[in-house]
């Protein structure tokens, strides 16, 4: 899947999704598909001013755009079937003033990595272990990058580090992340970005990751951070699911780093196992190793959100 699309697709997803993101989000102000401040949600989304969820079909028009104005360069190969079920799950759950139930929206997820699982075009073996493997790969991985999309992109930045060989893909987060990253908004009672990623860009994003075996590695980071949260929250009395403002970007935060350098670090730090292993499987070892060390490093010298108060996404 390394060669999905031309050299070129890169620029035309870039355009697309840009394009696509701007116009969307104009349109999704006016019809209320922004991210909510209702129930629980309002204590750790202090933002005031509403943003669009419009990432997830934004990067989707974008990739397809892409294969369809350079025919034949591959846009049959992606699994389809997985990808827009997984966009699906999270539009619902974006367009839902409550989300959807975490059983509900964790039945979804079995159903989108079972799908992936039994797809042919995933690029490993058909046996039914490579097969397990998929299906595992998969639901860790919607969650892991769901619940990494906590700060301005968080999310997308670390996905691109792991799908950057996939060219079309790689060229949709060009055109989305800086409609995710910087806060241009003005003239609002705070400044925000142009638009989210929204649960169907991290689940859409969640499963591409999984049908790429190279970008796995980028998984080692988000899996930390949700380790720890959820050791910490039933520390502290709460569900391992329930959501709150201390993930390792809300630390970072929380110590004043501009919203571009934390992106930019979580990207260098999860980056590390991916690029390991693109030179050796002691690479990645390596890799790996120092994805703790620098997770275990930021996480001790950076203050706890919720007993300093914070500070906005």
């Amino acid at each position: 899947m390394e060669s999905l699309f031309t050299p070129r697709a890169p620029w035309i997803a870039a355009l697309a999704t840009a394009l696509v993101t701007y116009i969307g989000a104009r349109l999704a102000l006016r019809h209320g598909w922004i991210d909510r401040r209702t129930g629980d949600q309002a204590a750790r989304k202090p933002r005031i001013t509403p943003v669009p969820l419009v990432g997830g079909p934004a990067l989707l028009i974008g990739i397809i755009v892409a294969g369809l104005v350079l025919p034949g360069s591959g846009v049959d190969e992606p699994p389809w079937v997985a990808l827009c079920a997984a966009l699906a799950l999270g539009l619902v759950d974006d367009l839902r003033a409550q989300g959807l139930t975490p059983r509900v929206k964790f039945g979804g997820q079995i159903l989108v990595a079972a799908a992936l699982a039994l797809d042919p075009r995933i690029g490993l073996p058909l046996e039914s272990g490579s097969r397990a493997l998929v299906f595992t790969v998969a639901l860790v991985s919607q969650n892991a990058i769901n619940t990494f999309d906590n700060a301005d992109g968080a999310a997308g930045s670390l996905a691109l580090v792991g799908l950057f060989p996939v060219a079309a893909v790689r060229g949709a987060l060009v055109g989305f992340l800086p409609f995710n990253i910087v806060r241009w908004r003005r003239g609002h009672a705070d400044r925000v970005p142009w638009a989210y990623l929204g649960d169907s860009g991290t689940h859409f994003l969640g499963v591409w990751i999984a049908a790429v075996p190279a970008a796995w590695p980028v998984l080692v980071l988000p899996v930390l951070d949700l380790a720890r949260l959820s050791r910490l929250r039933v520390a502290r009395g709460r569900a391992p699911w329930e959501g709150d403002r201390c993930h390792l970007a809300h630390r970072l935060l929380a110590a004043d780093w501009p919203g571009p350098i934390v992106a930019l670090t979580l990207a260098a730090v999860g980056g590390l196992p991916v690029l390991g292993a693109r030179i050796s499987t002691e690479g990645a070892l390596a890799g790996t190793l120092g994805c703790v060390l620098a997770f275990l490093i930021l996480v001790q010298g950076t203050p706890d959100p919720e007993a300093s108060g914070g500070q906005d996404l």
